[in-house]
């Protein structure tokens, strides 16, 4: 069976990308442990120089590790919901399944959908604080010289939904593909 790789905005993106962070982890700690090991046998005692090689390959095996964590933090999104707004998305551009990084939170968002000077999103995660998570992406639109758009995040699908249908009677802005390859630079 081959998985299908998913990229960020993909719906099943953070679940994909969960196991390959784990894979390519455990390969990591597994090679700097064989090095060790091989230099132990290979001369019967630690001093040697591939204890010194074996201890440096931690270094991005520790780094990868902690990668894995913050990938384990992301919540399960649901797959109603998305199946729900890619119907009613049409022709917006939309991407899925963020979990938005800040240096005071963290913020999961389940889908963004931008149409003229419009950004909405939609959270089904009620410890979500969408106050907070629009003052983070104005700000990193800000330091983007990415003006004029209105950010609103939803708790509530309806109201997203009402929303994602006045969007589709806008005109296309020029800078919609840049707005959402930015909120998935920011993303894990």
């Amino acid at each position: 069976m081959k998985i299908q790789r998913k990229k960020k905005g993909d719906y099943g993106y953070p679940p994909y990308e969960t196991r390959r962070v784990i894979i390519r982890t455990a390969a990591y700690f597994l090679i700097s442990i064989a090095v060790f090991l091989l230099g132990y046998f290979s001369t019967g005692q630690k001093e040697n120089l591939l204890t010194i090689v074996a201890v440096l390959g931690m270094l991005p095996s520790s780094k990868s590790l902690v990668a894995v964590v913050m990938y384990l933090k992301i919540p399960k999104f649901s797959q109603d919901t998305y199946e729900e707004i890619s119907k009613r998305a049409g022709k917006i551009p939309v991407i899925y399944s963020l979990y938005l990084t800040s240096y005071k939170k963290n913020f999961a968002v389940n889908c963004f959908a931008v149409r003229g000077g419009s950004l909405i999103g939609y959270t089904e995660f009620q410890d979500c604080d969408v106050a907070a998570c629009e003052e983070h992406i104005k700000g990193i639109l800000k330091q983007n010289s990415i003006k004029n758009i209105t950010v609103k995040v939803f708790h509530e699908q309806s109201r997203f939904m009402e929303r994602l249908g006045q969007l589709q009677e806008l005109e296309s802005g020029k800078k919609e593909t840049e707005i959402l390859t930015l909120l998935c630079d920011i993303s894990l």
